[in-house]
């Protein structure tokens, strides 16, 4: 099949609110009906439902960079590359490689008193799993809970980010070739069909983007009390302990922090170093930009601000905290991207309090303000005092003090002395805590997480002692099991 091309027009105009509206009712139906006809799906069906995937996904690789590239106004090819294309394709073949074992019932031992019985768990599908996928990654965040719902043999409805167009059209077109509409469904426009989605009876619903909107998707979601799998973000720090070489922290944290112009959920969000590090700190950031990127304007590798609206944002949070007595350090101080909207100059950001908008919102673009501290406990307290993060990262040679600051913060995943790369373990669950989100996917947790785990249990002959008229010996039995006389082994 030729590869799609997605660049030579505008993007088709979204059909009006009520009509768009009816095409999700219409999708969800069909992929009601799909699921009805076909409620266990076997491991030959599953496994060629996610190969179609990875071979829609590699036919349009090059269209998928494209469109990416136009969305966003400039788009590191090498990230799109690795992020949008060779962690979904990674994460099918794990899948494809385990998914015979997840999918046989586990036996579990019975109550004591109920042997000899038998019991075991057993899996199966949910349903219809509704993805609601932000613009960021607006292919990775949209096949990557899809991987593990067809994993688990369930259905899909899909509504791709309005933000980036062309990436939303490029996946209808190329999942409509691949599989049947009461396969995968997609569904495009923009807040009227995300509330639509949302308010549908779906069997698990899967959102990733602001504590904000997750909030209206979990209330939507309420009347028909759908699972709901968040990731939400939030401010994820990463903190370097005085010891730790600052050059090499430096280099991993900046690499998290601009990769894709910061416009990632897991990017460390602040540093938090000791005081008496602050300067080196600076100075090697502003290293690590200016050897990483060359020229900011004409880097082939520094990503584009996805629309002027947040590029507006970012320089508004910046505004924010210089009238508050905050210093801002730009990585291109006499002002050479300025009159290049798309793209926006990294920031460090000095001298912070709380009450400051870069401390209070999550930032999502290449701004990084610097909290300085005189311990790691000062540092744990900091953490502790506001909202659980999505990650935490933390830099020391010491396994002892880093296993204390894993223990002491809770966040929804942590990596220590580096950044982000627990999201590319698909043996590790993936999810928020708290205002950060709930639940997780990814590998065998996601197949979890859209499989209903049934319990299923075979009774042997004691269980005729739990019924009616009872034998007398029961009474006595309950009575010596109560006051511990009698325990079972172990």
């Amino acid at each position: 099949m030729a590869q799609l091309s997605v660049l030579t027009t505008e993007p088709r105009p979204e059909p009006a609110p009520a009509r768009a509206v009816e095409e999700v009712q219409q999708a969800f139906a069909r992929l009601t009906q799909g699921f009805a006809a076909e409620r266990y799906p076997s491991l030959r069906t599953r496994l060629d439902r996610l190969t179609r995937l990875e071979r829609a996904l590699q036919r349009n690789s090059d269209a998928m960079v494209d469109a990416i590239n136009a969305d966003f106004r400039g788009r590191s090819k090498v990230e799109t590359l690795m992020m949008e294309q060779l962690l979904p394709v990674l994460a099918i073949r794990h899948v494809r490689r385990r998914l015979h074992a997840w999918m046989k019932p586990e036996k579990v031992s019975p109550a004591w008193f109920l042997r000899p019985s038998s019991a075991r768990i057993v899996r199966q599908p949910k349903g219809v799993i509704g993805v609601i996928a932000p613009w960021n990654y607006p292919v990775l965040l949209s096949v990557g809970p899809m991987i593990d719902a067809l994993a688990a043999g369930n259905r899909v409805l899909l509504k791709p980010s309005e933000l980036t167009p062309r990436t939303a059209e490029l996946l209808a077109t190329m999942l409509r070739e691949s599989f049947a509409a009461d396969e995968v469904a997609v569904v495009t426009g923009g807040p009227e069909v995300a509330r639509a989605v949302s308010s549908l009876p779906l069997d698990h619903l899967v959102f990733t983007g602001s504590t904000r909107v997750g909030k209206e998707v979990a209330m939507a979601a309420a009347p028909n009390l759908t699972p709901l799998t968040l990731e939400l973000g939030g401010k994820s720090p990463a903190v370097v302990h005085e010891s730790y070489p600052i050059e090499r922290a430096v280099t991993r944290i900046g690499v998290a922090r601009l990769f894709n112009a910061g416009q990632t959920c897991i990017a460390p969000d602040y540093a938090i170093v000791h005081k008496a590090k602050e300067q080196a700190f600076v100075d090697a950031y502003l290293r690590f930009v200016e050897q990483g990127f060359g020229d900011l304007s004409s880097s082939r590798d520094y990503t584009a601000v996805v629309s002027e609206r947040h590029r507006d944002r970012l320089e508004a949070m910046l505004h924010d905290a210089e009238s508050k007595g905050a210093r801002v350090v730009r990585a291109d101080p006499q002002g050479t991207l300025s009159m290049r909207q798309a793209r926006m100059a990294p920031a460090l950001v000095l001298d912070v309090k709380p009450g400051m908008t870069v401390l209070e919102e999550e930032i999502f673009g290449p701004i990084l303000p610097v909290v300085t501290v005189a311990s790691v406990n000062e540092a744990i307290a900091f953490i502790n005092a506001r909202p659980r993060p999505l990650a935490t990262y933390y830099f020391d040679g010491d396994a002892a003090r880093a296993r204390h600051f894993t223990e002491q913060t809770c966040a929804g995943g942590v990596t220590l002395n580096d950044t982000a790369l627990h999201f590319f373990n698909d043996e590790l669950p993936f999810g928020g805590v708290g205002p950060s989100g709930m639940g997780a996917y990814h590998g065998r947790a996601g197949f979890k997480a859209f499989s209903h785990e049934k319990s299923v249990f075979e009774p042997g002959p004691t269980a005729r002692l739990l019924r009616q008229p009872f034998p007398g010996v029961v009474e006595q039995g309950l009575r010596v099991l109560i006051h511990g006389a009698l325990r079972p082994r172990r």
